[in-house]
């Protein structure tokens, strides 16, 4: 939408707003560019009034369809059109009028959506109305989304909707936030904060925070952010690991920092936002490629769960939305004292390296958008702290001292470019780097544009990298405004490049290279937009004045002429190499097709060279003309490729300059064309010669041009028309009759005449303005002076004749053919239709038929005619009557003639079928790329050629406003757009007649004709609502009556592709109820056929009818609110007028009907289904489709009646397994309508406790809430305490307890189905109940439940559970124990299937007794234990997961209190058994132990903070069991798991540390550490004994699960016996060769005093061997085995607590990490290959773990302390960790200088090591410190390393040498500052000792690799001496004397 707001000042004078009656709040400035501007307030009014009036009517008669339907939709049409066009009361009363709209309970989902949509429209500009002037209740909108997301009805599928509802439901309460209550923060914390749940659930939705108001004045603080900001920090700080669902809590924060700036300190936060940042990049920086948690996610969402009052969304936030949170926030948060800025420079200088093309992957997409929202929205900031129209708004603005200062935008634009220059060259993302630097550029040009331009121009250099100079060419196309706007926007050399950049990208236009052709035109077309192509070159005679750069510009512009005659030549070489030749004599040129790539070119060109032009001043056109006429004409081109490219050049110069054009084409080609075709031979010739074809296309191209201009050629055109129209070439015939409809729609067309980039005279510059000044510079609507051609009196009377002259006389020869009068051949009518087709070009001249609409729909408030103006008042007549009657009645004739004649003529009917499209159809023909297309292009361009405002400019500036040539294509639009939006009261009978024409021809026995009538049928049906209800008994009554034969099934096919579309709102799935009762059952009832592909279609109703059938209402009640709000758009004479009084004094009684007739409907359609069900022919397929309609139409408010609910009873036993699978989910909606409501009462959570409630109160673990814990103390023995409040909802309380907590009354007061007698029943419940009393049912449907559907692809079935739930809980004991037996029996099965269905049946049967009697649910309880304890013991591989699902969905909503006997039971199975001492557990039940242990997890997972003492039982269980340090892998993985669910649960809020009930992780590692003892030596050195008790050694072996088999005797002594042959070598070895000095002497003694120790020892292995064969098992051994058990199994649960826990407890873990480091350096081995791994992945867990600063100074201190550990191998395995550890914490140690000094510190001390692989794994840790700029001074790092490398100690010397070459490796893709000195020095130890000449070398092979994309760049930022010294440095020596 155009603003501006001089002209909207203009526009709205005093005079202008008495004339409307209102003051607009914003209306689209782009209607007054118009040429009809004038007219549009009487239109737009009247149609206002229409809108006002008959929506608030439809309301308060309460007829929601169609008529608040319809007139909604006409409202959202009047906003397309004309914008906010109607005064501040009428838009606060249109916006409290559809927000009532939305909150009509049970409303449709659909009607939801689209109100919702309009209200999103009219709140969009929210600066309009300010809280003050509207406030909206939030708590019924909360509500609405309860009920439209529950997942009671939306999950099981009752309650259909599209996916988008809820993105715009989030998009309504992003909108109405703003005009919530003052007190509305308070009431939602309130509402919310009793729901936070830490732990993720299945069911996660970001929603409840997005109610909170983040934008209240700073005056309402107290009652807004200051309510939760710390206590939601605090909770994100407490919970920081949990990786769930949508980043809400990001998503507020962000919100807050941009509407609130500088309300809140962010300072103390920085750095852990800033790591959260970093870790979800996604960047592969781990450790030893220990990756977890891939897709990382920034929030919270588990914490805020939908289980109970909160809405259920799935995630709506993709990895664009985090990128875009983040650099809100980013942004927001920036302020003069630096953090953010610092912050952001580390951040981006860790990441740059990953943006280079060199380095893509998963990681690539974020940080482009990362970078492209970061420039974005600082540019946003910068524009609304300094623009007028942001000043002024209500909305918070931000604090002086808050605000960006000039140096603040100088330094962050430094910071971002240098990464964006990263990407520049990266294959994809391109659009995204483009903007990004648009941006950056329009904030400051003289830093962005300079680099890019040599970017540029080293790429036009290189002729191998054609991609690197299509990418340079998009990024300074991006920049391309800045850089011409020149000194207006701060970069006065940037006009001076222009036209060098022009001549230097020519010789992009290559035909052999399409994609940099086509980048070439858009860089051409870039610039074009913005400078006139004038020559200058003078202009310092006639301003003295010019600057210097100003003069600069204007001598180069001299060569404007030479760039448009070579733009010119190496277009014709691109049109000459497109000639298509036929390479065959028998092959026409009619024959050819027009390839996608010939199309793209085509298009491609017109659009660039039509901007060039239309730039170019007059003597250059002529020049260029002249040029072009030369090229065009002398030559002779084939029509299809070349000659219609040359075509679309001429359109191009006829559009431009019309006289010049004709002048120079028309006359020309009218001789030749009469000369050519003056004899008769030459009109009958079927291959016509290219001379004729290829002028023909010129013609048609050249009356393209203005019509005042063309009327003065019309003579010399009309003779060739005569003849032309008489060709008997179908191909000729064609560009003949386009000719004359190219002409009649030059002569109708209201089309602009220019569309310069200024309105000023081009031929008088320079010597009058000077066109170098306004390059780039925008044109203030005031300022356009547009000039349009509309159509003259004289035009029409020239379309006129046209039409009697050559259409009149073709009417006249058909009409003799359809009496019979005078025979017709096929091809003579061919040439009628093609010339009747040419004359509904001049749209503008036929106006639609004056004829009443016809009524398809009831209404209290028809919809009426908007004639909207188009601008001509001059009509077209076909013998004096409206052209579209005329033709409508002539063509209804035509095709009854041909259809009875069974006409074989498809071509003709195809004509005939566009002919019905152009007449019946008053829109815009199908020419080109639709409006939708066309206007998601505009805005691309006019974000593109945004260059305006970046540094305070205000938009009414000229430099900053929009380019005139965009506003031009904007007037272009909305001309377009108007018509578009025509608003038909109904269809007219001729296009109802047209309508049926095409269905006709919609089922033609031809394919072909029945797919195009089909694409215009629906085009109607868009067009004309309602209209499809016009087809229905014509669909009806076909489907009925399909014949045998072609002819039957051609038309039964027909019928069912328009049922089947259109494709977003398909004829089958119409919400309407009189529709969808007699078509469904008529699809069901039609004939069936045998040919697949009506199987094929009819199998598609199912798909179509499950997506496009949402839930509609049979029953509906408008609300008393909705009609209050509606009576406020009435004035009192419509409210008093007599008619409406009468109406509305039965409107409620219209409503109650309405909604019976629909429920009538309803009903009827479900008893016709249900018949054709049970009727005995009905065959599979049919039956499988009656079914799934059943199934796709539940209702919330009508009950499925009896007979159907028989139905679906019966449908469990039926044969088909399609069948049987719909009818389990039937029955549960049957049983779901018929759920008798449960009754709550509320109590006081404190008093159920009895305990007082607390003056401050502390989330978290409490003494409240132990009444809703489990305890194996708690047993209900009496009715009394079963039925005491109990919590049924888990995730209630854990933080706090709601105001008014909701519990199930006491059973006394329920009214339950279980205890009804079948007497009393309802019929359907009944119908239920006695077949599931039928034995014989029973075991057929057990039969059929335990039968294998898929091999090996069954899993637990929820749908059967949940119905199986559902029949428990409503029919009690009497159906229960039937099932259960079975269960009973089926669960000790080894058959898969069995032991599923067994556990289907427990899992029901565990959830289902929650409100029966006590006896009743312990007796079907304990029947459950036993399904479970015999499942659990013949549990087998294929069910271990079956049985798992079970117990954690049987879990879910669980009492544990009432259920303590069902989970002691579990436990008490589950659990192991208690061992005696030190014993292994028994090795022959494994598995079973491991798949309980398995199932009881998942219990404890889902009750989560309800079951922490279990978990604690179940701990001491494990420990007491010995089962931490069971042998087996398989159970040590599972209790590793189990480990991390049980200290999961350990989330403790500051201040509640002494109230934890879970067990705490500290408490487990200092009892288990002890027992570690036996891993260490006398030494204290970690010892992990192999099978021959030997020291691990580095070795590699494949991971493996459960036990491994041991090796037999003979083999493991043979391998021992080699190792020591090997051991005998090295000794041997190591004599011969001396040490290089002390240090590697002290190193060979080592290893020899090693092998020594080897030798010794082979007796005692081979003894050990002997030992572990059978002979004897030593004590210590044992010990020693269980605790490398015992630690391989603690490590894999603090893995998973660090991985997936909610809060890590990382500090409590780092005492493990010696440990890990110690193991993980070593490699595997057998038998215990599994402990380094899970070192390994303990390590990695750590290393990406978030940190709190406390815990990161704590891990500084451990890698300070491993620093100085004994073992290398040790130190080795530290620096591997500290290198992903640091990365992740760069922000710690940015936040603080002494954290990064440490960091130094520890890297520098490693560098000294004594061992080689330390120093080099160190200098790899230090590399990355100088790359993210971690270091506090470089330059003093440098010359400590420089002083180490004049060292005498070799190994200092190697650390020095080191860290230089680090210092290369920093700079992957740049040069350091000091690059020279440390090539110096490196040249200076180039002979040294080794491995320091290796070092250097590898160095600088990686320096040379990585620097030689860019090397041009890079050596101009060298010196000479430099550049010989690399040289030096990297060339090999030369061995020549």
């Amino acid at each position: 939408m155009i603003q501006d707001e001089e002209f909207e000042k203009l526009v709205l004078t005093e005079e202008r707003i008495n004339l409307l009656g209102f003051r607009p709040q914003k209306e689209i400035l782009t209607n007054h560019l118009l040429p009809y501007a004038k007219d549009l307030d009487e239109e737009s009014n009247r149609f206002l009034a229409q809108i006002k009036t008959n929506l608030a009517k439809a309301v308060m008669l309460r007829e929601m369809k169609p008529a608040c339907g319809m007139w909604s939709a006409r409202l959202m049409r009047y906003i397309k059109i004309y914008g906010l066009k109607f005064g501040k009361e009428d838009h606060i009363s249109f916006i409290k009028l559809v927000y009532e709209l939305v909150l009509i309970p049970d409303l449709e989902p659909c009607k939801v959506q689209k109100f919702a949509t309009l209200f999103i429209m009219l709140t969009k500009d929210s600066y309009l109305i300010s809280p003050e002037e509207l406030t909206l209740p939030w708590r019924p909108l909360y509500d609405a989304g309860k009920r439209l997301f529950d997942k009671n009805s939306s999950n099981t599928g009752m309650f259909h909707y599209y996916m988008s509802l809820e993105a715009t439901y989030m998009s309504m309460v992003k909108n109405a936030r703003p005009y919530f209550e003052i007190t509305a923060t308070k009431e939602m914390l309130e509402k919310f904060l009793p729901y936070v749940a830490p732990w993720p659930t299945d069911s996660q939705f970001g929603g409840p925070l997005r109610f909170l108001p983040v934008g209240l004045q700073p005056k309402y603080a107290a009652q807004g952010h200051e309510l939760w900001f710390d206590e939601l920090m605090t909770l994100w700080d407490t919970c920081y690991n949990s990786q769930g669902g949508d980043p809400d809590l990001l998503v507020l924060f962000a919100n807050l920092a941009k509407k609130n700036p500088g309300a809140v300190d962010w300072t103390p936060h920085v750095s852990k936002m800033f790591m959260r940042f970093l870790h979800a990049l996604n960047l592969p920086v781990s450790y030893k490629d220990v990756q977890h948690c891939r897709h990382l996610s920034l929030g919270n969402a588990g914490m805020f769960n939908t289980k109970d009052p909160t809405l259920l969304l799935l995630s709506l936030n993709t990895m664009v939305e985090d990128m875009k949170h983040v650099a809100s926030w980013i942004v927001w948060t920036i302020n003069p004292d630096g953090l953010v800025l610092k912050h952001l420079r580390s951040f981006l200088a860790g990441v740059e390296s990953y943006l280079h093309s060199a380095n893509s992957g998963r990681w690539s997409f974020k940080l482009r958008d990362l970078l492209r929202k970061l420039a974005r929205e600082f540019l946003k900031r910068v524009r609304k702290e300094r623009e007028k129209k942001y000043l002024d708004s209500w909305e918070n603005n931000t604090p002086e001292g808050y605000k960006l200062r000039e140096e603040d935008i100088t330094e962050f634009v430094m910071i971002v470019l240098e990464p964006t220059f990263q990407a520049v060259y990266s294959r994809n993302g391109s659009l995204d780097i483009s903007i990004a630097l648009q941006n950056l550029a329009t904030l400051r040009p003289a830093i962005v544009i300079p680099p890019l331009l040599e970017k540029l121009r080293t790429s036009l250099t290189s002729l191998t990298e054609p991609h690197r100079v299509t990418a340079a060419m998009s990024a300074v196309a991006a920049v391309a405004r800045p850089m011409v706007r020149g000194a207006d926007a701060g970069y006065p050399e940037g006009p001076t490049h222009v036209v060098p950049l022009l001549m230097a990208v020519i010789p992009g236009l290559d035909p052999n290279d399409i994609k940099k052709t086509i980048v070439t035109l858009h860089f051409i077309l870039m610039f074009s937009t913005m400078v006139p192509y004038i020559d200058c070159s003078s202009a310092h005679e006639y301003w003295p004045d010019l600057t210097e750069e100003e003069l600069l510009t204007c001598e180069l512009t001299a060569q404007f002429e030479d760039f448009i005659l070579l733009l010119l030549d190496k277009l014709f070489t691109i049109i000459e190499s497109s000639v298509q030749e036929n390479v065959r004599l028998e092959t026409k040129d009619s024959d050819g097709m027009k390839s996608k790539t010939d199309a793209v070119m085509e298009t491609a060109i017109s659009m660039a060279v039509s901007t060039v032009l239309m730039q170019c001043s007059p003597k250059i056109f002529t020049e260029a003309l002249r040029k072009f006429k030369a090229f065009a004409t002398e030559t002779t081109y084939e029509a299809n490729v070349s000659g219609s490219m040359i075509g679309v050049l001429l359109r191009v110069f006829a559009k431009i300059n019309p006289e010049a054009t004709l002048a120079a084409f028309l006359p020309q080609l009218c001789e030749e064309l009469q000369e050519l075709l003056a004899t008769d031979e030459a009109l009958h010739e079927e291959n016509p010669p290219r001379d004729v074809v290829y002028r023909l296309v010129l013609l048609m191209e050249v009356v393209t041009a203005n019509g005042t201009v063309l009327l003065r050629y019309i003579d010399r055109v009309l003779p060739v028309l005569d003849r032309a129209l008489k060709l008997h070439s179908n191909y000729a015939l064609c560009r003949a009759c386009e000719v004359l409809g190219n002409t009649l729609l030059s002569l109708s067309a209201i089309e602009l005449k220019d569309s310069k980039c200024s309105s000023k005279d081009y031929g008088s510059a320079p010597e009058k303005w000077l066109p170098v000044r306004e390059w780039g510079s925008g044109c203030l609507l005031t300022e356009a002076e547009f000039k349009w051609h509309v159509p003259s009196e004289e035009e029409a009377a020239c379309a006129q004749m046209l039409v009697d002259r050559y259409i009149n006389p073709e009417v006249a020869r058909l009409k003799l053919w359809l009496g019979n009068e005078r025979p017709m051949c096929r091809e003579r009518r061919l040439r009628s239709f093609y010339i009747l087709n040419s004359m509904f070009t001049c749209t503008k001249f036929l106006p639609p038929p004056d004829e009443e609409p016809v009524l398809l729909l009831d209404s209290q408030v028809p919809a009426t005619n908007v004639p909207f103006t188009n601008g001509v008042k001059h009509t077209v007549l076909l013998n004096g009557e409206n052209v579209r009657v005329a033709m409508t009645r002539l063509l209804l004739q035509i095709q009854s003639r041909m259809l009875a004649d069974k006409t074989d003529d498809t071509r003709g009917l195809e004509l005939l079928i566009q002919l019905w499209e152009r007449v019946t159809i008053m829109k815009t023909l199908r020419n080109g790329p639709g409006l939708e297309a066309k206007i998601r292009s505009h805005n691309a361009l006019e974000r593109a050629l945004d260059g305006g405002s970046g540094v305070g400019r205000s938009v009414c500036k000229v430099d900053g406003a929009r380019l005139r040539m965009v506003s031009a294509q904007a007037a272009k639009l909305q001309e377009e757009a108007r018509l578009a939006l025509v608003c038909n009261a109904g269809i007219v009978p001729s296009a109802l007649d047209g309508l049926k024409a095409l269905y006709d021809l919609s089922v033609n026995v031809y394919t072909s004709i029945r797919i195009l009538a089909q694409v215009r049928l629906y085009w109607m049906l868009g067009n004309y609502p309602y209209s499809y209800r016009a087809l229905v008994p014509k669909l009806v009554e076909l489907l009925g009556s399909v014949g045998d034969g072609d002819e039957g099934h051609a038309k039964h096919k027909g019928a069912l592709c328009i049922l089947l579309a259109p494709k977003m709102t398909p004829l089958i799935a119409k919400q309407d109820w009189e529709v969808i009762r007699v078509m469904w059952p008529a699809i069901l009832k039609a004939p069936l056929s045998e040919k697949p592909s009506i199987h094929r279609l009819e199998q598609a109703f199912s798909d179509v009818i499950h997506r496009h059938f949402p839930a509609t209402n049979t029953r509906l009640a408008m609300t008393d609110k909705s009609v209050d709000a509606a009576r406020s758009l009435l004035t009192d004479e419509e409210l008093n007028d007599p008619i409406f009084v009468q109406q509305l004094a039965k409107a409620k009684e219209y409503e109650e009907s309405t909604s019976d007739r629909f429920e009538k409907l309803y009903l009827e359609l479900i008893d016709e289904l249900v018949d054709i069900a049970e009727s005995s022919s009905v065959q599979w397929r049919r039956l499988e489709l009656v079914m799934q309609m059943l199934f796709s139409c539940p209702s919330l408010q009508t009950q499925y009646p009896p007979r159907a609910v028989k139905l679906f009873a019966k449908g469990l036993l039926h044969e088909n397994i399609g069948v049987r699978r719909i009818a389990q989910k039937l029955i549960h909606y049957a049983l779901k309508q018929r759920k008798r409501k449960l009754k709550k009462i509320e109590v006081d959570p404190y008093e159920v406790a009895g305990v007082t409630k607390p003056e401050k109160h502390i989330p978290g673990y409490r003494n409240d809430l132990e009444w809703a814990t489990w305890s194996k103390d708690k047993e209900l023995k009496t009715d009394e305490d079963w039925d005491r409040p109990w919590l049924r909802n888990y995730t209630t309380g854990f933080y706090a307890w709601p105001k008014k907590l909701e519990v199930a009354a006491p059973l006394k007061e329920q009214n339950f189905a279980w205890d009804t007698s079948p007497e009393d029943m309802e019929e359907g419940e009944r119908y239920i109940y006695e077949f599931f009393s039928d034995e014989g049912n029973i075991n057929k449907l057990i039969n059929f439940l335990t039968v294998e559907e898929k091999k090996g692809k069954d899993k637990f079935n929820g749908t059967r559970t949940t119905m199986f739930r559902m029949l428990f809980a409503h029919y009690g004991l009497r159906i229960t124990n039937k099932l259960m037996e079975h269960a009973i029996s089926c669960a000790g099965s080894s058959e898969e299937s069995k032991q599923r269905f067994a556990a289907e049946i427990g899992c029901a049967a565990l959830r289902a007794p929650r409100y029966w009697r006590r006896e009743d649910a312990l007796a079907i309880q304990r029947d459950a234990v036993k399904i479970f304890t015999a499942g659990l013991t013949a549990v087998i591989p294929e069910t271990q997961e079956d049985w798992g699902t079970a117990v954690a969905t049987a879990a879910d909503k669980m009492d544990p209190v009432r259920n303590s006997e069902v989970l002691r039971a579990l436990l008490q199975l589950c659990s192991p058994s208690p061992s005696t001492g030190d014993t292994t557990p028994d090795k022959e039940t494994s598995f079973v132990a491991s798949a309980r242990l398995y199932a009881f997890q998942g219990a404890v997972t889902t009750l989560s903070w309800r079951a922490a003492p279990l978990a604690g039982e179940l701990l001491e269980r494990l420990e007491a069991a010995n089962f931490i340090q069971h042998p087996f892998e398989n159970v040590r993985a599972t209790v590793g798991s189990l480990l991390m669910t049980i200290f999961n649960l350990e989330v403790v809020f500051p201040g509640g540390e002494n109230s934890c009930m879970a067990p705490r992780l500290k408490d487990f590692l200092s009892v288990v550490k002890p027992r570690l003892a036996a891993l260490y030596d006398e030494k204290g050195d970690i010892v992990i004994k192999s099978t021959a008790t030997r020291p691990l050694e580095p070795c590699s072996t494949s991971a493996q699960s459960g036990p491994r088999p041991s090796y037999t005797l003979m083999q493991q002594i043979r391998t021992l016996v080699q190792a020591h042959m090997e051991n005998s070598h090295m000794d041997h070895a190591h004599t011969q060769v001396g040490p290089a000095d002390g240090h590697e002497s002290e190193v060979q003694g080592e290893m020899e005093a090693e092998s020594l120790i080897e030798k010794e020892r082979l007796p005692e292995r081979l003894e050990s061997m002997l030992q572990l064969a059978g002979d004897s098992t030593t004590s210590a051994h044992a010990h020693h085995e269980h605790a490398v058990h015992l630690l391989t199994t603690v490590l894999t649960g603090c893995t998973g607590v660090t991985i997936r826990g909610i809060n890590s407890n990382m500090e409590t873990q780092f005492e493990l990490v010696p440990i890990a480091c110690a193991l993980a350096s070593r490699g595997t081995t057998q038998p215990h290959e599994e402990l380094p791994r899970a070192a390994s992945g303990f390590l990695g867990s750590l290393a990406q773990a978030h940190y709190s600063g406390a815990a990161f100074d704590c891990m500084l201190r451990m890698l300070e302390d491993m620093a100085n550990g004994k073992s290398w191998w040790a130190r080795l395995a530290c620096l591997d960790f500290a290198l992903p550890l640091l990365f992740y914490g760069l922000p710690m140690l940015c936040e603080r200088p002494e954290r990064a000094v440490r960091a130094e510190n520890f890297t520098m001390k490693l560098m000294k090591d004594t061992r080689v692989e330390v120093r080099q794994s160190a200098a790899k840790l230090l590399t990355g410190l100088m790359h993210c700029r971690a270091l506090l001074d470089e330059e003093k790092t440098l010359r400590t390393l420089i002083r180490s490398c004049h060292s005498k100690q070799l190994d200092e010397r190697h650390c020095g040498v080191l860290g230089l070459c680090a210092y290369l490796s920093s700079r992957p893709y740049s040069l350091g500052p000091k690059l020279g000195d440390v090539l110096t020095e490196l040249a200076r130890h180039t002979n040294a000792p080794d491995p320091i000449p290796a070092t250097i070398r590898t160095a600088l092979a990686d320096f040379r690799r990585t620097h030689q994309d860019d090397w041009p760049k890079h050596r101009d930022q060298l010196t000479e001496e430099e550049l010989d010294l690399l040289a030096d440095l990297t060339s090999p020596p030369t061995y020549c004397a």
